[in-house]
């Protein structure tokens, strides 16, 4: 049987590029054995994802490798470039590096090496895939042309399934007063928590509402959610939770029981809690850049690309003024969600890929 193995550059326990190739995986198996590996992995490790380490160098002929594309590595390079037979790219874009220079200059050149690597990898590549037209766009400035637009792999409705933890929904209900606005993703330079600290330092201290802003994921660049939080301490701002990395069911207590989804990120290739937030019924209010306007269409409010922390405010107090609005906007996301057909999205690509392998 054909071996198609997934390679990721990094893999986290509730990451969305992780989640989405534990669900590819599901149908690869159908046609061979498969695995997910991973160059960078939490030190604790991930039960069901290797070390990339671990990939075999002597697999059978015809061996496929799936790579996710977020970023640059050595030596997932190394793996690609010389042990695969076949490539298939998913590809799920890259954060702009230029962001990461002041912060993390080590992450911001291996970003760039991850666009030179696709050059340098494209004549390897069989099957490309975009999870977003925006993302599509951004593969052909590197020479690719034959691209399929689908979100394989994306369960919108993933939470939605879930039971919430009873210690989590208890503790919400103990530390939540008022409104909860909630912000779901890495803490990366582009994501901008900080921006969100200090929309709620104006709604608190200047409009005269008091929601609750939760903060939730990984603090992948250490720096940006401690300055974040840092900010919010000096600022003596009320109602800032930071709840780190979350488990499932909790993260689905957090989506039960908000009121509104709020990101500042300044880059997005297909943000997946965006899509969380509509299949939870709650209205999103971010920036118009990347695969945004796509994803939300009209179940939500998108600000300009540089909105700053006084627009933000002034649109979450007006939406949380009107219950009419947010409810229109709520049964949008509802309705527009179903456009990202977990079922239909993954046929195709199993479909496209039993061609070449």
């Amino acid at each position: 049987m054909t071996e198609i193995h997934q390679v990721l550059v990094g893999a986290g326990h509730t990451d969305a590029i992780t989640n989405m190739a534990r669900a590819l995986r599901e149908v690869l198996r159908t046609l061979g054995p498969s695995e997910i590996y991973a160059r960078h992995l939490p030190p604790e490790g991930i039960e069901d994802v290797l070390p990339l380490y671990q990939f075999s160098r002597n697999g059978s002929a015809g061996q496929t490798i799936v790579f996710h594309a977020s970023g640059g590595d050595p030596d997932v390079f190394e793996l690609l470039d010389n042990v695969a037979e076949r490539i298939v790219l998913v590809f799920h874009n890259i954060a702009p590096a230029e962001l990461y220079d002041d912060v993390d200059p080590a992450r911001a050149e291996m970003l760039r090496m991850g666009w030179r690597e696709l050059e340098l990898l494209r004549p390897r590549v069989f099957l490309a895939f975009a999870d977003s037209s925006h993302n599509a766009e951004c593969l052909k400035t590197v020479g690719y042309n034959d691209i399929t637009v689908i979100a394989a792999g994306v369960d919108a409705y993933r939470l939605h399934r879930l039971t919430p933890d009873p210690a989590m929904w208890h503790r919400l209900g103990h530390e939540v007063h008022g409104p909860l606005l909630m912000y779901v993703g890495q803490g990366v330079p582009h994501k901008r928590p900080e921006v969100l600290v200090q929309m709620q330092y104006l709604l608190t201290q200047h409009i005269g509402r008091f929601p609750t802003l939760a903060i939730v994921g990984p603090s992948a660049v250490l720096k940006v959610n401690a300055a974040a939080l840092e900010q919010a301490r000096v600022l003596r701002v009320p109602g800032c939770l930071f709840y780190g990395q979350l488990t499932d069911t909790q993260l689905a207590a957090v989506y039960r029981r908000a009121d509104l989804f709020v990101t500042a990120s300044m880059h997005e290739g297909l943000c997946i809690p965006i899509l969380e937030a509509m299949a939870a019924g709650v209205p999103v209010v971010g920036r118009s850049v990347g695969a945004m306007p796509d994803t939300v269409g009209d179940a939500g409010l998108l600000l300009p690309e540089d909105a700053g922390p006084e627009m933000f405010a002034e649109a979450v107090g007006e939406l949380l003024d009107d219950q009419g609005l947010r409810s229109r906007m709520a049964f949008r996301g509802r309705q527009r969600v179903r456009e990202f057909d977990d079922t239909a999205a993954t046929a195709t690509f199993l479909k496209e890929l039993a061609m070449v392998v």
